[in-house]
């Protein structure tokens, strides 16, 4: 009888990849999402006709920061369940106001710059298995 694979072969690559989208996009869903309710303008009735909007802005700010809070929320979820060098690693290179290079990264953590560099891919492998149950892992 011949051995049952019980897990798949990964892609690393494409994995890392699916990663990386996500986590690039965490800044622009803070920025996003850290709107005060008070920029989601509520609309003003009138009883004078108007030509036909497409659409309700007001509407569609609040759908977008609600999206961007949940995915915002759904990346520190599964930064959170790393081990805190992995974390630190990718919060430095994504999460952060400003960009961080991997010298700073190096120098703030105390490795070499090659060290970031590998730590950095496991980082991302382990990010793809936390984020939302595994939905960035690609299989061959």
């Amino acid at each position: 009888m011949g051995q049952m694979k019980l897990l798949k072969e990964v892609d690393f690559y494409t994995t890392r990849k699916n990663a990386k989208r996500i986590l690039k996009n965490y800044r622009r869903f803070e920025r996003i999402a850290g709107k005060s309710s008070i920029d989601l303008k509520s609309p003003v009735m009138s009883s004078m006709p108007k030509a036909q909007s497409h659409g309700n802005s007001a509407e569609d700010a609040i759908v977008q920061k609600v999206y961007a809070e949940s995915e915002r929320n759904a990346i520190l979820d599964a930064l959170d369940l790393l081990g805190l060098t992995s974390k630190e690693i990718l919060r430095y290179s994504y999460c952060m106001q400003d960009r961080w290079s991997n010298a700073g990264i190096a120098d703030e953590l105390g490795y070499s710059v090659r060290s970031i560099h590998r730590m950095r891919n496991e980082a991302l492998i382990e990010f793809s298995e936390a984020y939302k149950h595994g939905e960035l892992i690609t299989y061959y």
